[in-house]
C-alpha cells in the first residue's frame, strides 16, 4: 500500500500541496498577524486616545463646574460690596446735604439779620435827619432871627464845652 501511494501522482499532488499549503501559511500567517496586531494596536491606540480626551473632558468640566461655582460666590461679594459702597455713599451724601443746607440756612440767617441792623440804621438814620429838618423848620417859623443866632451860639457852646 505504501508502494501504491508513491506510485499514486495524486498522492504527490496532495503531498505538494500540503507542503505548499506549510510553506505558503507561515509567511501568510506572519503577514496576517502582523497585519492584525498593527490593526491592534490602531485601535488601541485610539482607545487610549479616546480614554485620554474623555479624562481630559471630565477634568476640565470639574475645572469649569469650580469656576462656575467660585464666580457665583464672587457675583455675590461683589454684589455685597458694592451694596454696601452705596449705602455708604448714600449716608456720606445725605450727611453733606444736610452740612450744605445747615450752613446755607446759617448764611441766609446771617445776611438777614445784616439787612435787619442795615434797615435800622437806615431808619435811624432818616429819623435823625427828618427830625432835624422838621425841628429846623419849625425853629426857623417860630424863632425870631435873634434868639436864632442865640440858640445856636449856645448849642455850639454846649457842644464845644461838652
Amino acid at each position: 500500500m505504501i508502494s501504491y501511494l508513491l506510485s499514486d501522482a495524486k498522492f504527490w499532488v496532495a503531498v505538494a500541496f500540503v507542503i505548499f499549503v506549510i510553506s505558503v501559511f507561515k509567511p501568510v500567517k506572519s503577514i496576517l498577524i502582523k497585519g492584525l496586531d498593527e490593526k491592534i494596536g490602531l485601535i488601541r491606540n485610539s482607545i487610549d486616545e479616546a480614554t485620554k480626551v474623555r479624562e481630559d473632558a471630565e477634568k476640565l468640566l470639574k475645572e469649569i463646574e469650580n469656576k462656575e461655582k467660585n464666580l457665583n460666590e464672587d457675583l455675590i461679594k461683589i454684589k455685597n460690596s458694592t451694596k454696601k459702597r452705596i449705602d455708604l455713599i448714600n449716608t456720606e451724601m445725605q450727611k453733606k446735604l444736610e452740612y450744605q443746607i445747615n450752613r446755607k440756612k446759617e448764611l441766609a440767617d446771617q445776611k438777614i439779620k445784616q439787612l435787619e441792623q442795615e434797615a435800622i440804621t437806615e431808619i435811624r438814620d432818616k429819623t435823625a435827619y427828618y427830625t432835624i429838618e422838621t425841628v429846623k423848620k419849625i425853629i426857623t417859623n417860630k424863632i425870631s432871627e435873634k434868639n436864632y443866632d442865640d440858640l445856636i451860639n449856645s448849642s455850639v457852646e454846649d457842644i464845644v464845652s461838652g
